[in-house]
């Protein structure tokens, strides 16, 4: 699956350094059990925090906090560098 293929349900802003990053949200097509609630990956230049639900559940902005951390960090080590 291509990550700009997925739908568009949100972004999150992250600070890395002096920049603004957008970070897209996007839902997987066809999750299956072993998909995780969120997370972060990076095709490339391409980058995206994948979510299995479109809803606005606690435990799913939870996960979806703690991708947006794991993003800073591979972002900071892809931009900063």
């Amino acid at each position: 699956m291509m990550l700009v293929e997925a739908e568009l349900v949100g972004f999150v802003e992250l600070k890395v350094g002096s920049l603004d990053v957008r970070v897209p949200v996007r839902k997987v097509p066809e999750p299956s059990s072993e998909t995780p609630l969120a997370a972060f990956t990076m095709e490339g230049t391409t980058f995206a925090i994948l979510v299995r639900d479109k809803d606005k559940s606690a435990k799913l902005m939870e996960a979806v906090h703690e991708a947006a951390e794991e993003a800073l960090k591979q972002l900071s080590k892809k931009l900063l560098n």
